[in-house]
């Protein structure tokens, strides 16, 4: 789940937090009915202006991206460098479709493809959860959280049993023997709720088996037609191989349809940089 956590607007911010000692006790089932009713509700939804700082440990770049959604439908991104196109992926239900402009060649496949690329797991599912900035939309179930107080905020924290600990101890000492990376292990999650607007401020999520974290930052929230969006977002993605970071302001919405951006592939570009 990486670079398609964007979403904002830019007025009326709001720096609402409520105090650990004033926080009242809720059930888990009733967080969760508070963050649904608040997730953020749209039809279509442009982000025309999307300043990006992105840092590997080894090289520090800037760009500028859009994007165009539309509801369980179709998720649109485009990357530019001072206004020359970098790439575009296209988003569906069930299908990849990417052009690199830098490189002359474009993809089309599926979620495995995108995922292997971006060395993560990813799914449109989950594009679309981040995009309503509702983690519940993803499937997940009720039982498998249990709701805490920490910093002034409520905390949806996974469930875990010791049998899965001992045994991502044991998978994670065979990942570092071996080097591969091990499949459908346990994955903690905390998500953390302001009391007030019961908007997601973070998550954090920890594959210990493959010594592999991910932390989602959600801050400087505005009013985009009446509902709140975080303005900025930034995301720490930690493991063996990679140590990146990303920080993203965005800007200039609407939630008006726009004119579909089509999948035009220039002449000359090869697929997955073959010929």
């Amino acid at each position: 789940m990486l670079f398609f956590v964007l979403l904002g607007f830019s007025s009326c911010k709001t720096t609402r937090v409520a105090t650990s000692s004033k926080l009242t006790s809720l059930s888990t089932n009733k967080l969760i009915r508070n963050i649904e009713n608040n997730a953020f509700d749209y039809k279509y939804l442009s982000v025309k202006k999307i300043n990006c700082l992105f840092d590997n440990g080894k090289t520090q770049t800037s760009f500028r991206a859009s994007i165009q959604a539309e509801k369980d439908k179709q998720v649109t991104v485009m990357l530019t460098k001072m206004n020359f196109p970098v790439a575009r992926l296209w988003l569906t239900p069930d299908s990849v479709k990417f052009i690199n402009y830098l490189e002359n060649n474009f993809m089309l496949g599926d979620y495995s493809s995108l995922s292997k690329m971006l060395g993560m797991e990813l799914d449109f599912q989950t594009v679309n959860a981040i995009i309503s900035n509702n983690v519940f939309s993803m499937g997940d179930d009720n039982r498998d959280y249990e709701t805490t107080i920490d910093s002034g905020m409520y905390v949806l924290q996974s469930v875990k049993n010791m049998e899965a600990i001992k045994s991502d101890q044991k998978m994670r000492e065979q990942t570092r023997r071996s080097k591969k990376l091990v499949d459908k292990t346990t994955v903690n999650k905390s998500l953390y709720i302001d009391p007030v607007t019961y908007k997601l401020h973070k998550i954090t999520m920890e594959d210990a088996a493959n010594s592999r974290n991910l932390k989602v930052v959600f801050s400087d929230f505005v009013n985009v037609e009446k509902q709140l969006y975080p303005g900025d977002v930034f995301l720490h993605f930690l493991s063996p191989e990679n140590n990146m970071k990303m920080s993203l302001k965005l800007s200039n919405f609407s939630t008006e349809k726009e004119k579909e951006v089509r999948f035009k592939v220039p002449e000359k570009f090869t697929q997955n940089g073959h010929e």
